[in-house]
């Protein structure tokens, strides 16, 4: 096994660089990356953890991207403990997911006055040291540290405070008692970056490539990939008074954003460019957010990472909508294509994107 991740490591050295100069625009063009699915992800039950056996499906899939040939794939063990684990720094009872649902969290604080007694637990009772774990047992299994991990899923200061606090209440607050609300998303902030820099050092450094979805590879020192899922509850107003000064903290400390929205932002759109924030890519889903609006705004000044909603009819299937996004942009729109084995036809998919001058 050691002779194969001799080989692995040289390739992954080519592929982050590639990466790296894709998000500096040193590259142009249409891209795509299939990853074998990795199935284990929430695999882990929290109430009785059994890491080996999450470790054991991490190195399966290791290996199946090994086997894949893919150009844009890196050895990666993906962190994922729920949505929920931002907020399970705050404690919260965890609800099990029901039949056709994810795990889920009950919020510990019901009233903007309980605010102020907001404490995160200790880095060594949270699911970044998980991660830690987790990732240092699949090194050992394959013997090598040239292992890439996917953080435990980076819900932005919104998002957390929405899974820590009644989110009703939470709406409210923000008009009735704004100035508790800001110094909860401060302290919330600081914590995640705190984390976030910690989770760096105990890897040894390099070893992040973003979030758990979406499946691009953002080397770590071009910054954080973070989930976003409160954008399309809030107005312009209410996003770029409370949300965007965290965001920009964020930024400085990690050297630039890529942001996961599933839902529809496109109202944020104005104030994001205006705030001056390093956004090296945005995730869209369409119908929701189409990409003509965010083009009109960024331009090809970003990576743009397209998923099409599963009930939507716009398009016969996947490969439909990327020919039509390609007629939309321009020759240096950059499109990440990001998906895992058996989501559709990535042959045809890599097909006309080769017609496009990609690989």
């Amino acid at each position: 096994m050691r002779e194969d991740m001799s080989e692995m490591t040289q390739n992954t050295d080519l592929t982050l660089n590639a990466c790296a100069a894709y998000w500096k625009a040193e590259r142009t063009g249409p891209i795509l990356s299939v990853v074998a699915e990795p199935t284990y992800r929430q695999m882990l039950d929290l109430e009785q953890p059994n890491l080996d056996a999450v470790a054991g499906a991490a190195v399966a899939c290791i290996r199946a991207d090994m086997a894949s040939g893919e150009p844009f794939v890196v050895p990666t063990v993906y962190a994922d403990f729920g949505t929920i684990s931002t907020a399970r720094l705050y404690g919260g009872k965890v609800l099990a997911p029901r039949a056709g649902s994810k795990i889920h969290i009950e919020p510990v604080i019901h009233q903007p006055e309980e605010l102020a007694g907001l404490r995160a637990c200790a880095f060594e009772e949270s699911d970044f040291q998980l991660a830690v774990d987790l990732y240092r047992r699949v090194c050992d299994r394959l013997g090598t540290g040239e292992v890439f991990l996917r953080t435990p899923d980076f819900q932005g200061p919104m998002n957390t405070l929405a899974l820590v606090m009644d989110q009703q209440e939470l709406l409210i607050a923000m008009y009735t008692e704004p100035a508790a609300v800001h110094v909860a998303l401060d302290a919330v902030t600081t914590t995640l970056i705190d984390y976030h820099r910690r989770l760096r050092r105990e890897l040894g450094g390099g070893k992040i490539i973003g979030n758990i979805w979406p499946y691009t590879i953002l080397p770590e020192s071009l910054g954080a990939s973070i989930t976003q899922d409160m954008m399309p509850l809030l107005g312009a107003d209410l996003y770029r008074e409370f949300e965007i000064p965290c965001l920009q903290r964020i930024a400085e400390a990690s050297g630039g954003l890529q942001i996961h929205c599933c839902g529809r932002y496109a109202q944020h759109l104005p104030a994001l460019r205006a705030s001056g924030l390093p956004i090296r890519g945005l995730e869209f889903h369409h119908p929701f957010t189409p990409f003509a609006d965010i083009h009109a705004v960024f331009g090809d000044d970003i990576v743009y990472v397209p998923y099409l909603f599963g009930a939507c009819k716009d398009y016969p299937d996947y490969v439909a909508f990327a020919a039509d996004l390609l007629k939309q942009g321009t020759p240096k729109t950059r499109f990440w294509f990001a998906m895992a084995q058996g989501w559709g036809d990535a042959d045809a998919l890599r097909r006309l994107l080769s017609r496009e001058g990609s690989r």
